[in-house]
């Protein structure tokens, strides 16, 4: 008889994998890791961790029960001679069989108590005796996330903003396919679905950044769809939404955010949104973002316009590609000429115009690309109030008009937003109404939308009149130079 007295050669080299495998899932589990569920910052996840370590150890326990008795039986009623005698058989034990099906039953429904408690504690309400609670509405895109705070009126994406110690309720759902909702730190994942709300809470009680991370596979870059949560001081907190209704400074006239300003608007703003600010603004970048999903979904192949995410003041924010990088001029330079070398499957390369390219690199000079880096890196919140429009120069600058209050609706081109594409609309306007020119029909526009709305489009224009006589004017005169 052949026997085999060592380990055939393949299964060395296994051998000596196994210890550094073994030693990268340990470090895993550390809770300095960022993305670990060890080290929890919230009630919600210290639950959930508490529920896993009880379930683990009654695990370990019946684990070593039962690998012990095979172990010991295997050992007590070995084989001890070459006799053929079969020694005696047991065709059953009632006694036992009651035993091992009652035990397992009682083991179950001890793991099940607490498990279900946690589920319906989780699902039935955010605790209403732990302070005000913040309402928040999570979309999953592919592949980032959008946060809507719909009692403050504030939209942003990829970095969500919490206050500590305080409750926070969650609307989850998607837009497009499946998605899940999971923060390791502070609270276990929830499925975002489709025509589908799911609810959740959580609360972050130490102030810090967390990482988030979307928890169900959901195409090609949902490793990449990752978002970051900032649990804020009560103060911090309230000073970042003030800060979301505060209008950036205007770029002065003839800098690189000046030119950036005016690259944006050209290339980007059909898609992104930087004006978030205004009274009214919320619910126009609701509309603008259900537009850009109908406009997309209705003709995938071909469409230039794409929901994106809402970029009102992108510089405040710490990281880019939905949290893969961190956030400075060279990686937004980098970004904007190639999304593919930070993110995979990007719909901003495949269906931008400007992206139209034989290497699918951004159809922008290196200066251009910088000078729309530098203008995103300032979009932060500025020292006039909301609504306000700042003087650069002196002069009004109706294309910075048109950037900042209307480009989120309206593109410069064809391409139809929420409102329809205003290229030749000076040409066009002149002719809408008998007895008025385009500069009254622009104006009258601008100041009572209702007037005049044009068929196929929903009447969501708000009213303009508050930017005051020579904005307004200057507004129209740019507006009647578009071709």
């Amino acid at each position: 008889m052949h026997r085999v007295s060592k380990l055939s050669f393949p299964f060395r080299p296994a051998l000596f994998l196994l210890a550094p495998m073994a030693i990268a899932l340990l470090a895993a589990c550390t809770p300095d890791n960022a993305q670990s569920t060890f080290g929890t910052a919230g009630p919600v996840a210290k639950d959930q961790a508490d529920l896993f370590n009880f379930i683990f150890w009654i695990a370990a326990i019946v684990f070593i029960l039962v690998e012990g008795a095979i172990i010991y039986i295997a050992i007590r009623y070995r084989r001890r001679s070459d006799s053929d005698k079969l020694p005696h058989q047991t065709h059953g034990n009632d006694r036992l069989e009651i035993t091992w099906t009652i035990i397992p039953v009682l083991i179950l429904a001890v793991i099940a108590v607490p498990t279900l408690t946690g589920i319906w504690e989780q699902q039935n309400g955010v605790p209403q005796d732990q302070g005000e609670v913040l309402n928040v509405e999570a979309i999953g895109h592919q592949w980032w996330f959008e946060f809507r705070y719909p009692n403050h009126e504030v939209v942003t994406s990829n970095e969500l903003h919490i206050p500590v110690n305080r409750p926070v309720a969650f609307k989850l759902t998607s837009e497009d396919v499946i998605h899940s909702f999971w923060v390791p730190k502070i609270a276990g994942k929830v499925d975002m679905v489709p025509l589908n709300d799911n609810y959740m809470w959580m609360i972050g009680d130490e102030v810090g950044e967390y990482y988030g991370q979307c928890a169900e596979f959901c195409g090609i870059a949902h490793a990449h769809m990752r978002f970051r949560v900032i649990v804020d001081t009560e103060e911090d907190f309230q000073a970042w939404i003030n800060g979301m209704h505060t209008a950036p400074d205007a770029p002065v006239a003839g800098s690189p955010e000046a030119s950036g300003k005016n690259l944006f608007a050209a290339n980007c703003s059909s898609c992104h949104t930087v004006d978030s600010t205004a009274p009214g603004s919320y619910a126009r970048e609701i509309t603008s973002q259900q537009a850009r999903w109908n406009g997309w979904i209705s003709d995938i192949e071909n469409s230039g316009i794409v929901s994106a995410p809402n970029l009102t003041h992108f510089g405040t924010h710490s990281t880019i590609g939905a949290g893969l990088k961190d956030l400075n001029q060279a990686t937004l330079e980098q970004w904007i000429t190639n999304p593919e070398s930070i993110k995979i499957g990007t719909r901003m390369q495949k269906h931008a115009a400007v992206y139209d390219t034989a290497d699918g690199n951004a159809k922008l000079s290196p200066a251009e690309v910088s000078d729309i880096a530098t203008y995103l890196l300032s979009l932060k919140p500025g020292s006039a109030p909301a609504g306000a429009v700042a003087d650069a120069g002196g002069d009004v600058d109706g294309e910075d008009l048109f950037v900042s209050n209307c480009a989120s609706c309206h593109s410069t081109g064809d391409d139809t937003v929420v409102g329809p594409g205003l290229a030749g609309i000076g040409d066009r306007a002149g002719s809408r109404v008998a007895g008025q020119d385009a500069t009254m029909y622009l104006k009258e526009s601008l100041t009572d939308p209702g007037a005049f709305v044009v068929d196929g489009f929903p009447a969501v224009m708000p009213e303009w009149g508050h930017l005051g006589v020579d904005s307004i004017e200057a507004l129209v005169d740019y507006l009647k130079t578009l071709k």
